[in-house]
């Protein structure tokens, strides 16, 4: 156990604005260094949050301020230069997902983190949900009995990111099935307990973003982005070892009900089925559970109690808390290294129109 409060830091202050809200409200880490490209940026947060250290050059600032734990919050494309680089200096990473664009960048970072012995944490927020633990404690329990499918979705009706590094698959890695696929099919995999997989098949589409529909801050007439070169759909169908399966889609953009936005994961089982529902980022009425009882077709909906730290936040309370007492890591490199060679299936089955098999990964 690590007797004093440990010192963070955050590389990006995009989303990794979340990130230090974790850092500033945690008992367990301070928040001592954030780093920014953008300098406005980076001087009005950290005036905000009163964070004395500040740099433009993240590299600067993992050579020159020592720290125990920092999030990488960059695009993907810089996941692995930046995690390496910050477990070389002796820190524990939290990564932003995805992981990494590529398996083999995934590998490369949690190679490094057992060589050094540092911990990789991934941020999958959606983890620190209270309708989330709810679902994945039934899963456990055994109210759906055998799991024989899972089902899981993130459809935008718009929503594809109207500047920024999210269309540039040099920066990315993809669309929205890296941006928000990799959420679902993570939440689905760890409610199930990560069962290996054996074969994945998909299919992409570009049919909205280089036309410069569907887009945030956008409307028909104006003038295109310069560049656009990653998918605005997918779909995929995974096949698991333990006789499961799963359906995976992912949407930035589709003709459906206006400003929709939901998240869905549905777990169907021989006892029961739950269903995970967020419409629009909302807490209320998330979860359904589907069973019998006496014979007759009952449907129970739970209303898990919503309240303080969650998302991010909650993430980066408990990560700290991992650190400082010397518990396990509850979202290991590991598990982000899952859903990699998940994503990285579905797109090279999509590039060559058929099934891809995956060998179990090396321990």
């Amino acid at each position: 156990m690590v007797e004093t409060v440990l010192r963070g830091g955050v590389i990006g202050l995009g989303i990794g604005k979340s990130h230090a809200k974790g850092y500033r409200t945690s008992p367990d880490v301070e928040l001592v260094a954030v780093c920014d490209t953008n300098e406005e940026r980076l001087q009005t947060l950290a005036a905000e949050w009163d964070v004395p250290v500040r740099y433009t050059d993240y590299k600067r600032m993992l050579e020159e301020t020592p720290l125990d734990m920092v999030s990488i919050c960059l695009p993907n494309a810089l996941h692995a230069e930046a995690t390496l680089a910050a477990l070389k200096a002796g820190m524990h990473v939290v990564c932003e997902k995805p992981m990494a664009p590529t398996v083999a960048e995934a590998r490369q970072m949690l190679d490094a983190a057992r060589r050094l012995n540092r911990r990789l944490m991934i941020a999958y927020n959606f983890r620190y949900r209270p309708d989330t633990q709810w679902m994945k404690n039934m899963v456990q329990s055994g109210a759906l009995g055998t799991v024989f499918q899972a089902q899981v979705s993130w459809r935008r009706e718009t929503g594809i990111p109207g500047s920024g590094w999210f269309g540039e698959k040099g920066l990315s890695g993809g669309g929205a099935l890296i941006d928000l696929g990799v959420h679902v099919i993570d939440l689905a995999l760890w409610m199930m307990g990560f069962p290996d997989v054996t074969t994945v098949s998909g299919d992409t589409r570009m049919l909205f973003g280089q036309r410069n529909l569907k887009t945030w801050g956008r409307h028909p007439g104006d003038r295109a982005r310069d560049s656009f070169d990653v998918e605005d759909g997918a779909v995929g169908f995974i096949r698991l070892a333990n006789g499961a399966h799963m359906l995976a889609q992912a949407t930035w953009a589709e003709h459906t009900q206006p400003q929709q936005d939901d998240i869905r994961v549905e777990l169907q089982g021989t006892e029961g089925t739950a269903v995970l529902h967020i419409r629009n980022y909302r807490n209320d009425d998330t979860l359904r559970f589907y069973t019998e009882m006496q014979g007759e077709p009952v449907t129970v909906i739970p209303s898990p109690r919503f309240g303080g730290p969650q998302g991010h936040e909650a993430l980066i309370h408990d990560l700290a808390r991992c650190i400082k007492h010397d518990l396990p890591t509850p979202t290991d490199g590991a598990q982000g290294l899952a859903a990699i060679r998940v994503l990285e299936a579905l797109y090279e089955s999509a590039r060559v129109g058929h099934e891809i098999a995956l060998e179990p990964e090396r321990v």
